[in-house]
């Protein structure tokens, strides 16, 4: 599908993401968005799902039913790429660690 590899290259570099960080939010991995990207895979429909969450659109969009983009606030028009990074590799850390870094951030800012 032509429009689906088009349009979901598009929305991603609207939104200011790289393959990695929206394979993470779609929970799929970089190297499967590389393949939606170039047409080698398509994605199952629970990952097309993920995929239109995590990029703010409608499944409808992304497939080329509707050409309406509902513009939502997303994490990247307020936190930078190394940002978002940050908080997704401190989500994937046990809850002791990510207790004990929370207090060293937390002591950083006093």
């Amino acid at each position: 599908m032509e429009i689906l590899r088009t349009r979901l290259r598009k929305m991603r570099e609207m939104r200011k993401m790289s393959q990695t960080t929206l394979g993470h939010l779609a929970g799929c991995g970089q190297t499967k968005i590389s393949a939606y990207e170039s047409g080698k895979s398509r994605p199952l429909f629970q990952t097309l799902v993920h995929l239109a969450d995590a990029l703010q659109v409608s499944t409808d969009y992304l497939l080329g039913r509707t050409d309406e983009i509902e513009h939502k606030i997303t994490l990247e028009d307020v936190l930078k790429n190394d940002e978002i990074d940050l908080i997704l590799k401190y989500r994937e850390l046990p809850k002791e660690k990510q207790a004990k870094l929370s207090g060293i951030a937390i002591g950083m800012g006093e």
